[in-house]
């Protein structure tokens, strides 16, 4: 396999916002058979969904190349690295006080084994045979977990058109928003497993997209029209055509190459680690 076989396309547009906080970035390292793809949204500012956007996968990468020089039964494995990754750039921009914060999602394919991390409602979907699979979880504050969590910590989920942190973001999880902590984690949910022939497409987009679209019908879309460029357009224009008013970041990754090889027939998760659940 070779991960130049993994083809992609990107779109992002500006919705009722004066500026585009949203981040993305696409990594392609053949020679590591790593590939990876990133959405930052942002709120209340630019900066942190910038900051992270340079430093969380390149600290990320670095610690991996680290942890394979030492012996194997030493190394860390990369859920614990991952989560180190979004915990320093969230640490980072608590020292610069940074007072933005961006939601984070993110998929690593390293040769079969693949990777999902999310902190906000910003989600990962894969194809799986003929449906689709969510390979995120919207951390929003009227979840049961998350609004335990919160309220033990002393904060509050006051509605104000819509669930929110103490009546202010509509996330419960993200990287900065330095004035609701402890109550806003960066914290990540991560998903490890192993891909199979069955994956053909996977999409990262922010909740400008989900907010009006459902994954079935956005991957539906996706295999009907086969590119992932003109995939990617189709899923921003038909989201600002079904009302969404907020800023769209899609990334669409047409896997159909990479996995076509593989023995393996199904996807399979290996193992889910969910940093920020209470207990």
């Amino acid at each position: 396999m070779d991960a130049m076989d993994i083809h992609y396309g990107v779109c992002e547009t500006i919705g009722w916002r004066e500026s585009m906080e949203d981040e993305h970035a696409i990594y392609e390292r053949p020679e590591e058979d790593f590939f990876g793809a990133e959405i930052y949204d942002g709120h209340g500012g630019r900066a942190a969904s910038r900051i992270a956007v340079e430093m969380l996968t390149p600290y990320f990468i670095h610690s991996r190349v680290q942890e394979g020089a030492k012996p194997l039964r030493s190394r860390r494995n990369d859920r614990g690295l991952l989560r180190d990754a979004y915990l320093a750039v969230d640490s980072h921009l608590t020292e610069r006080r940074v007072r933005s914060g961006t939601t984070a999602a993110h998929l690593y394919i390293m040769a079969d084994r693949f990777i999902v991390a999310n902190a906000g409602d910003t989600r990962v979907i894969i194809g799986i045979k003929n449906g689709v699979e969510v390979l995120t979880v919207d951390h929003k504050p009227d979840l049961p977990c998350e609004t335990e969590r919160i309220e033990e910590l002393g904060g509050k989920i006051m509605r104000i058109g819509v669930p929110r942190v103490q009546g202010i973001l509509a996330v419960s999880r993200a990287l900065g928003d330095l004035s609701l902590k402890p109550y806003v984690t960066a914290e990540p949910r991560i998903v490890e497993g192993y891909l199979g022939k069955e994956n053909d497409y996977a999409v990262l987009a922010c909740d400008g997209a989900w907010d009006v679209l459902a994954p079935e019908d956005v991957m539906e879309e996706i295999r009907r029209l086969g590119d992932p460029q003109e995939c990617a357009d189709r899923v921003v224009k038909k989201a600002l055509n079904h009302g969404s008013t907020d800023n769209i970041t899609v990334i669409v990754v047409d896997l159909k190459e990479y996995t076509g090889g593989m023995q393996r027939k199904a996807m399979k998760i290996e193992a889910i680690a969910d940093y920020g659940a209470k207990g």
